[in-house]
């Protein structure tokens, strides 16, 4: 792995003596070059160039392997760098509650254990941290961080599409920053899920879960157009 985070395909065990080479063709029923990895989304390109660049940034193990391989604890060190990231770039600009406070230690031990998955300390930290960016976004007015402040945030939709809208207008994060936001969020109401959520709570964070999707596949669709845009 380089210093970015991306997987050097070439030095994973198992892989082919001899790179594969990309051969595309042009199907004959929308005119368009597809993606040769079958559970890619991407509607495809008008030329190969895209095509090749679209495979060699985002399936290179396609040239190594026939399936791709699992490599979570690599994966997860690539996830530390990128979580990070987020969290330097918007700490500049956006307050947050303590990490050390009874939640933010509670929160940070599960994500180090099976419900969490795991988690690497490094990795716990940093997302933890950036669950708590958005709580005192939330209710910047109170000064301690408590399940009420908890349940208030991760209930309040309207807040969550503000701060989405915030992270890009005022703290210039691209699209893949505000995604790892998104997916924070939702490690923070899996948390709360398990620790003594009401029945009304309980409801209110399934309604924010399918908002969450809806504003993933909002920010995921504004990701791939602008890289479609970029080629």
């Amino acid at each position: 792995m380089n210093k970015k985070g991306k997987v050097d395909w070439s030095k994973i065990d198992g892989l082919s003596p001899k790179p594969k080479r990309l051969h595309l063709e042009k199907e004959e029923t929308d005119s368009l070059y597809h993606c040769p990895i079958q559970a890619c989304d991407h509607d495809g390109f008008k030329g190969q160039r895209g095509c090749r660049t679209h495979v060699n940034t985002k399936h290179s193990w396609f040239f190594f392997f026939d399936e791709k391989p699992d490599i979570s604890s690599t994966k997860e060190l690539a996830d530390d760098d990128t979580s990070g990231e987020i969290t330097k770039q918007t700490a500049r600009i956006l307050s947050s509650f303590s990490v050390s406070s009874q939640i933010g230690e509670l929160f940070t031990k599960w994500l180090t254990g099976s419900g969490g998955g795991f988690k690497k300390d490094r990795a716990s930290q940093q997302i933890a941290k950036t669950c708590l960016i958005f709580l005192n976004f939330c209710c910047e007015d109170e000064e301690a961080l408590s399940f009420e402040v908890l349940d208030f945030s991760l209930c309040s939709h309207s807040l969550l599409f503000k701060l989405i809208d915030y992270l890009q207008d005022e703290c210039k994060l691209g699209h893949g920053g505000r995604l790892g936001y998104i997916d924070t969020i939702s490690e923070m109401i899996a948390f709360r899920k398990i620790n003594g959520a009401s029945n009304t709570i309980l409801r209110n964070l399934s309604a924010t879960e399918l908002y969450l999707k809806r504003a993933r596949k909002t920010v995921a669709k504004m990701m791939r157009l602008q890289w479609t845009q970029d080629l």
